[in-house]
């Protein structure tokens, strides 16, 4: 996949990056820490051979996609989906 932006967050004394990755058919949303994955949330959009992926990237919809990563960390999604299923 290729990089396309990366917008840095902080929370909690930790600096996470959130990266837009896309390729031909498929944009991904992913949050990483230290150049890991911070959890197992992919937020991702299939596109259509016939569309434009980087027109995509710069819409609202993707950059809401963002908005929803940064909440998973603010949130503990992960931590929380993990307490429920142990």
């Amino acid at each position: 996949m290729i990089l396309f932006e990366k917008i840095p967050m902080k929370f909690e004394e930790k600096d996470y990056e959130i990266r837009m990755l896309y390729d031909d058919t498929i944009i991904n949303v992913v949050t990483f820490l230290n150049n890991y994955p911070v959890n197992g949330f992919r937020h991702q959009i299939k596109i259509p051979k016939k569309f434009d992926v980087k027109k995509i990237l710069k819409t609202d919809a993707v950059k809401e996609l963002v908005e929803i990563s940064k909440t998973d960390i603010i949130e503990k999604r992960w931590e929380r989906l993990l307490k429920a299923l142990h």
